[in-house]
């Protein structure tokens, strides 16, 4: 699976809101995330630029392997999950910390996610290799994340989400992103960074002890 991401800081939330509401909601939730990033002894993600996580919230944990960035100017990542039970996390943190893995950095949010389907308004091109996604009259329709995120100590931004499981479907999915960001009038420049390399800049300018740099993004 691959996961196209494009992502924003704005002011506030407000405005996005209102406007989501009146689009097409299939679900929408409200969650806090404990993201906790781990790193070799050996190795060194930042150069590898991947990324390994444990994601805990209310209800579940999730670890996650994110690999490259295969985009400049989207985040086009393929991702591995596995879910386990709070029992199960504390037994694979100390078999990462056995195989000589550390615990980097921990990342906390509230994330407000609502999805929708949303049709662009202009046809995209290359409908016909769209794959997962669902031709229209129009174009291409497709279920979408919106994911309204307060990261602590980071700031605030929404996070446009489509996974798709092909490489080939990717291209088509950054297109309907972009148009989505255009009709909720988002005019800020996506970041590849990644909320942890901002925590991680964040607190080596504040000379804050005791956070490491060797990470890839998150």
């Amino acid at each position: 699976m691959f996961e196209v991401e494009l992502k924003f800081p704005v002011q506030s939330h407000q405005r996005l809101k209102q406007q989501l509401s009146t689009m097409q909601v299939l679900q929408s939730s409200t969650s806090h995330h404990c993201d906790e990033y781990f790193n070799h002894c050996l190795l060194d993600f930042a150069a590898q630029d991947i990324a390994l996580r444990v994601r805990s919230t209310q209800q579940r944990h999730v670890l996650t392997y994110k690999g490259p960035n295969l985009d400049h100017r989207a985040k086009v990542r393929e991702e591995l999950e596995l879910e386990f039970d709070d029992e199960q996390r504390m037994k694979f943190r100390n078999m990462l910390f056995g195989m000589g893995f550390h615990s980097v950095a921990v990342v906390n949010k509230k994330r407000d996610s609502v999805t929708i389907m949303f049709e662009p308004s202009e046809p995209i091109n290359d409908v016909a290799d769209a794959g997962d996604l669902t031709p229209n009259a129009n174009g291409t329709a497709a279920e979408i994340t919106v994911c309204l995120d307060e990261v602590q100590g980071v700031g605030t931004f929404v996070e446009l989400e489509i996974v798709v499981a092909e490489k080939s479907n990717v291209e088509t999915a950054k297109q309907i992103l972009q148009s989505l960001a255009l009709t909720l009038n988002i005019t800020t420049e996506p970041t590849t960074v990644s909320y942890l390399e901002m925590l991680i800049q964040s607190d080596s300018s504040a000379n804050t002890p005791g956070v490491q740099s060797d990470v890839g993004q998150g």
